[in-house]
């Protein structure tokens, strides 16, 4: 009785959650619509454009577009993310399909620091938005207004100015290709480096309630670690030096914060460049913010400062910090299913990706997490490589940039505009949601137990579920799902199964019998 009265417990507050989930996203959506609205009040219907970011043409040129709107039918508003000093700045733009002009845009939602960029969302700056043509994209200038698509930037504030521009310019690109199928270059949805010769000497610390900027001069005040280290890229590529700098936990102390009460420590590029260092890491190695390699202060390409992590490899020694955000709260994994990568895409349109020279079959992450049933932005996307690099990144920065790559040298290998080769997870074994993980068995067979199986290797049931993130205690059952049937296993059937990748099929082994053809998933009861 006891069992029962907690299982219920738990299960009403699973409800009550996921009904205030979905009441705040309907209530964000509902506030934004009504934004919109302001800017047609005369039109009949408004009605959003979820999937706007899952044509290929846009995600690839435009990866700052999260959403758009058709006003009576016609696609003429965009919500757009692009990323300033401090963090995303999200932008409505308005178009008036009419004349082809800029209507204006809003700011829905920035991190931007009142002493850096308070201006942004003044009315005379926003006015500057107003009756555009948009044959052509914005320009941001300094002083004065010459072209009738120059603007001009908010004074102090070049990179937050910058990115309003570059959202403008995204929603114009994705304007002319949805209206009137014209193909403009590619908008970045990150500021260009050469906007921050003014902000190389500093870089941002955020946390829930505060944040506070370091410069070069103030990174030296503190006590400094001097270490030998070796950085080591996915190409296999060693380097080895001497870095100096202060370590995170050490700064984070002057501020009267305490690294250990944070879940995990995102770190961003000016580059756009994001890397997440979890708790387990965090507690095993120091995150050194180095200024000073092999005795001579860092180039001002790598300014202001980089992280050094002895312990890892070189994904996460992010050059050129910009921000380090604090996270109180990560959502846990708990994994209840796993999905063979091939079932799981096959009726997705591949994108032949160029990448350093060679084009490859790709499969774009976004297109992925749609078919999930819930994606806690919460919590992070995990790719794990079969080297044993195991790297975390925002659900939002993975939805709008990654491609995995399935095709040539490395793949699977996730790649994005700006990503540079070396900082990628190669010979992916799996990646992972919260709820979901997707699993490549060419290269699960590496990391886990095998048996001779007629002649062919079986992967060990057990050890791929766990090497996935899967979880279970001695009550759990397990359904395996194919194509056209599913089965139950017990936990003592499930430990003693297998799975065979036939290339193209993947097949479920009990003992040296065959049970199941073309697997799509394993689920957890």
């Amino acid at each position: 009785m006891m069992k029962s009265k907690k299982f219920y417990l738990v299960f009403l507050m699973v409800v009550v959650a996921v009904v205030l989930i979905f009441f705040s996203l309907n209530n964000k959506v509902s506030e934004e619509e009504l934004k919109v609205k302001d800017f047609y009040p005369n039109a009949k219907k408004i009605q959003i454009v979820k999937d706007i970011s899952d044509d290929i043409f846009i995600s690839l040129n435009f990866p700052g577009i999260k959403r758009a709107y058709e006003i009576d039918g016609q696609v003429r508003a965009f919500v757009v993310s692009c990323v300033g000093y401090n963090g995303p700045i999200d932008v409505l733009v308005a178009m008036d399909s009419e004349d082809d002009k800029l209507m204006g845009i809003e700011i829905l939602e920035h991190e931007e620091t009142l002493d850096y960029a308070e201006h942004i969302e003044e009315d005379w700056f926003l006015d500057r938005f107003k009756n555009i043509v948009i044959d052509k994209y914005l320009n941001l200038v300094v002083l004065d207004k010459k072209n009738p698509e120059d603007i001009v930037q908010v004074t102090g504030a070049t990179v937050s100015s910058q990115a309003v521009v570059n959202a403008v310019n995204a929603a114009i690109g994705a304007y002319q290709y949805k209206v009137n199928d014209i193909e403009m270059e590619r908008v970045a949805d990150v500021v260009p480096q050469e906007m921050w010769q003014k902000d190389t000497n500093s870089f941002a610390i955020n946390w829930e309630d505060g944040s506070t900027r370091i410069d070069i001069e103030e990174i030296k005040e503190y006590e400094q670690l001097e270490m030998e280290v070796v950085l080591i890229n996915t190409t296999g590529t060693e380097t080895k030096m001497k870095v100096k700098g202060p370590t995170l936990r050490d700064v984070l102390e002057r501020e009267g914060l305490d690294l250990k009460d944070y879940e995990g420590v995102g770190v961003t590029g000016r580059d756009g460049y994001y890397t997440m260092i979890d708790r387990e890491k965090l507690e095993s190695s120091d995150v050194i913010l180095v200024w000073q390699v092999n005795g001579k202060d860092l180039k001002e390409e790598e300014k202001p400062v980089r992280i050094a992590i002895p312990n890892e490899l070189g994904p996460y020694w992010v050059k050129m910090v910009s921000n380090i955000d604090l996270y109180d709260e990560i959502s846990p994994k708990d994994i209840d299913k796993i999905h063979i990568f091939n079932p799981l895409t096959e009726d997705i349109e591949p994108y032949y990706y160029e990448y350093y020279g060679s084009k490859d079959k790709s499969i774009e992450v976004g297109q992925i997490l749609r078919k999930f049933d819930m994606v806690d932005e919460k919590g992070f996307f995990t790719m794990a490589a079969s080297d044993g690099l195991i790297k975390n990144e925002t659900i939002s920065l993975v939805r709008q940039r990654y491609f995995i790559k399935v095709e040539g040298e490395n793949a699977p290998m996730n790649i994005a505009p700006n990503f540079k080769l070396g900082m990628n997870v190669k010979n992916m074994t799996h990646f992972s949601t919260t709820k979901d993980a997707v699993i490549f068995p060419e290269k699960m067979v590496e990391v886990v137990r095998t048996k001779d199986i007629n002649g062919k290797e079986g992967l060990l049931l057990e050890d791929v579920l766990l090497t996935a993130g899967m979880r279970w205690t001695e009550g759990n059952q397990f359904v395996v799902v194919s194509k056209d049937d599913e089965i139950e296993l017990s936990l003592k059937e499930m430990i003693n199964s297998y799975i065979i990748d036939g290339g193209n099929k993947v097949v479920l082994y009990q003992g040296e019998s065959e049970l199941m053809k073309d697997i799509v998933r394993i689920e957890k009861k």
